[in-house]
C-alpha cells in the first residue's frame, strides 16, 4: 500500500492498495466503511489490481482513520472474497489502538440483527439524549450476518454505543421505521 498501512502524518489526498493478482471491487460504496465517517464519501476505484481511494475533503487533524473492505474485494478468478480486510492511517503522530466489539441482538428474539449500524458517539458532548437524531456517530461499522461488529483505531476516551437498522442509509435516526 502506498502509502504503507499503520502510516502516521499521513497528509495526502488519496491512498493505492495494490494486489499481486486481479480483483473485483463490488459495491465499495455499501461494502466499505470509512470511521470516522466523512461527509463525502471518498471516491474508491480499481484500477488493474490497485484499489485507489481519492478523499475530497480535507482530513481531521490528529485523527486515526480506519477503511473496513468489508466484502468489497474479490479475487478475479476464482471468487475467493478478502473478507474484512482493514487498512489505518493516521494525521497526527500515532496510531490510537483502542477497540470495541460485540454481537447485536433483537430484544424480543435474541437472534442476531445483520447490517446494523453500530455508531460511537463521543460521551463529553451535550445533548446526549438527541445525538442519533442530530449529529454522525464518531465511528461507524456495521454487524455481520451472527450480528457481530468490531471497531478498531479509537481514541482513548469515553463514548456511547447506538445500534441503528438505517432504512435511508444516512447515519441519523429519522425514520419512524428505523
Amino acid at each position: 500500500a502506498m502509502p504503507e498501512n499503520q502510516c502516521v502524518n499521513f497528509n495526502g489526498k488519496k491512498i493505492e492498495i495494490s494486489f499481486d493478482e486481479y480483483i473485483t471491487l463490488n459495491n465499495a460504496n455499501q461494502n466499505v466503511m470509512i470511521s470516522p465517517p466523512m461527509k463525502e464519501k471518498p471516491d474508491i476505484k480499481l484500477k488493474n489490481k490497485t484499489v485507489v481511494i481519492k478523499f475530497k475533503e480535507i482530513l481531521e487533524a490528529n485523527t486515526t482513520y480506519t477503511i473496513n473492505f468489508g466484502s468489497a474485494i474479490k479475487d478475479l478468478h476464482e471468487g475467493n472474497l478478502f473478507k474484512d480486510y482493514v487498512y489505518s492511517f493516521s494525521t497526527g503522530n500515532h496510531i490510537d489502538t483502542l477497540s470495541i466489539g460485540g454481537k447485536l441482538l433483537d430484544a424480543e428474539d435474541m437472534k442476531p440483527i445483520e447490517d446494523a449500524y453500530i455508531g460511537l458517539y463521543a460521551a463529553d458532548r451535550d445533548n446526549l439524549d438527541s445525538l442519533p437524531m442530530s449529529v454522525t456517530p464518531n465511528y461507524i461499522t456495521k454487524t455481520d450476518k451472527e450480528g457481530k461488529f468490531s471497531l478498531n483505531g479509537l481514541a482513548n476516551k469515553k463514548y456511547l454505543v447506538f445500534a441503528l437498522k438505517d432504512a435511508n442509509a444516512n447515519l441519523y435516526f429519522d425514520l419512524p421505521n428505523e
